[in-house]
């Protein structure tokens, strides 16, 4: 595969293999995000505090993996490259995994002890974060590897974005069609197929990646690996203003985008009881997000990337607030004709999903794109230890995503939460108390403009720009400069 043009630019076809890496993770994510709470609460019967317990297990377990696997990389070499080798390694492992964690839910609804089901699901919920970590940790340190121009750099990731919001959009479709009509607790029989097909699909996504991308740097496999150093790769690399200011609108940018996509479930099915109405309103975010990519990127090449994200956030506040004042649908018929069910939902509340989309879009694209050039703003001549940065950077992309989750569980417990009997008619569709129905439309509002702000208060100092990258990566070529502090 031809990887670089004749003008010394990086060709349209390893532009779309790099994304698939994000692909990958976008689709891993997703189902997680959106099925994996309601599945253990509604399918399970596990109380939402245990469930988010699981997800405080595997934050932890982030916490220790990240920054190990980014020294691993750092530290490795040889004919497939320091990062493309894990690509590599570990595809397959990471789609095995997949497909347990969604296949043994299908054997435990008989299962009455807490404890057990709890037990059962962990070890596969870790070892999916396990793989996906071995794979997106080295994923995230290659666009340094593979670029250094600052419009060249916005350009791949408005690739990865694009992957990465038909990726969500696409699992979400394709999810709900392989689960069928019906709430979560009654067509959780189904998750198999969904490990199955999605199994399959990061396979090939992250092989397609470690295809299409290269190194420029040929690093020769080292004789012996250094001993892991804990004050390089947890502490020294948020001694960076540049990069802390970063990380926590990348941060933000995440955990919002995990909690509009864990509590759409609960919103469309409790608060506008109308379930099939999810699937609507989550595919007009996505692909008013993808539209809005090219938007986007025109902005930030005119106004920089601190400016553009600010602006992005600002859009997605003022739609929220929008979302806020939509009532509760009166459906009838929760298994009504689509139509007739949409017609239902007043028209601001499509315009303020709609501008929800374009906001999205940018909140999400920007903090990618400010992300290497941060890190390259704060290494030393000669550090290609990239994978220190990158290993926060991970753990913080999937810290936001179950964070999300993290805080839902227990706040849905204060309010009263109610797991669906089983024994309810098909026909019916369950209503949780007052209180629960409140908590769910607070926290995919008002928790959501929250964690907004303060990304864009994060950036407000930001001066990282085109120039001021151009300067830095001039210096690091020449003279010896010390890190910023």
């Amino acid at each position: 595969m031809v990887k670089i043009n004749a003008s010394g630019k990086i060709t349209f076809a390893s532009k779309v293999c790099y994304g698939m890496g994000e692909t990958t993770f976008a689709l891993t994510n997703t189902i997680l995000s959106v099925y994996l709470l309601i599945m253990l609460t509604d399918y399970l019967k596990v109380s939402s505090g245990w469930a988010s317990l699981i997800v405080t297990v595997g934050i932890i377990w982030d916490a220790f993996t990240d920054p190990i696997v980014g020294y691993l990389s750092d530290n490795s070499g040889g004919k497939f490259g320091r990062r493309r080798r894990y690509l590599l390694y570990y595809a397959v492992p990471l789609g095995i995994s997949f497909l347990l964690l969604w296949m043994i839910p299908t054997l435990l609804p008989s299962i009455t002890h807490e404890a057990l089901k709890i037990l059962l699901i962990l070890p596969l919920y870790l070892s999916v974060i396990t793989f996906l970590t071995l794979i997106c940790v080295p994923f995230g340190s290659i666009i340094i590897d593979m670029t250094d121009d600052y419009d060249e750099r916005t350009g791949l990731t408005g690739f990865r974005m694009v992957c990465s919001a038909f990726a969500t959009l696409g699992s979400i479709f394709v999810a709900d069609m392989i689960l069928g009509e019906g709430p979560i607790y009654q067509t959780g029989g189904n998750l198999i197929y969904v490990g199955i097909v999605f199994g399959i699909i990061i396979t090939i996504t992250t092989l397609l990646c470690f295809i299409g991308t290269f190194e420029r740097r040929i690093t020769p496999k080292p004789i012996k690996r250094p001993k892991f150093n804990f004050k390089k790769y947890i502490i020294e690399s948020w001694k960076s203003k540049s990069f802390r200011q970063v990380t926590i609108a990348y941060l933000c940018s995440f955990t919002v985008i995990g909690l509009l996509q864990t509590l759409l479930q609960y919103y469309s099915t409790y608060w506008l009881r109308a379930p099939e109405l999810f699937v609507v309103l989550a595919g007009l975010v996505l692909v008013v997000a993808i539209l809005s990519t090219p938007l986007w990127v025109y902005i930030s090449k005119k106004c920089g990337k601190k400016n553009t994200f600010l602006i992005s956030c600002a859009v997605g506040v003022v739609s929220l607030i929008g979302i806020f004042f939509v009532p509760q649908l009166e459906t009838g018929d929760f298994f009504a004709d689509m139509i007739k069910t949409m017609a239902v939902m007043p028209i601001y509340g499509y315009i303020s999903i709609f501008f929800l989309g374009i906001g999205i879009g940018g909140i999400q694209l920007i903090p990618f794109s400010m992300m290497p050039d941060a890190i390259n703003f704060s290494m030393a001549k000669g550090d290609i230890d990239e994978g220190a940065y990158y290993g926060i950077v991970t753990f913080v992309q999937k810290l936001g995503m179950g964070f999300a989750t993290l805080l839902i569980g227990p706040a849905l417990a204060l309010a009263n939460y109610e797991a669906p009997p089983d024994n309810l008619p098909d026909n019916v569709l369950f209503t949780q108390p007052a209180s629960a129905n409140q908590a769910i439309r607070g926290l995919f509002v008002g928790l959501s403009i929250v964690v907004i702000a303060i990304g864009a208060i994060a950036v407000l100092k930001y001066k990282v720009d085109r120039d001021a990258l151009k300067n830095k990566i001039d210096d690091l070529t020449a003279d010896e400069i010390p890190k910023e502090n």
